[in-house]
């Protein structure tokens, strides 16, 4: 059995089950608790933030991705 970890929280996700219990964001595997908690922080920015781009969007995402890597949390 293979085991998979949170890339952020570093947290063991229990039978994971793609797009239920854990999410693939490029290179990052998060848990969903943290996918939350991104989805919480990027509201905010998103909604302040005019023209929309998919690329500035990736962008954010992946720059809070690696910062909560760093930090273990988002």
């Amino acid at each position: 059995m293979k085991s998979l970890y949170c890339d952020v929280c570093k947290k063991q996700i229990t039978a994971p089950v793609k797009g239920h219990n854990y999410y693939h964001i490029r290179e990052y595997d998060i848990c969903e608790p943290c996918k939350d908690s991104l989805d919480a922080r990027l509201k905010p920015i998103v909604k302040a933030h005019f023209p929309y781009s998919a690329e500035w969007y990736e962008g954010q995402v992946m720059s809070l991705l690696s910062k909560g890597k760093q930090t273990n949390r988002i």
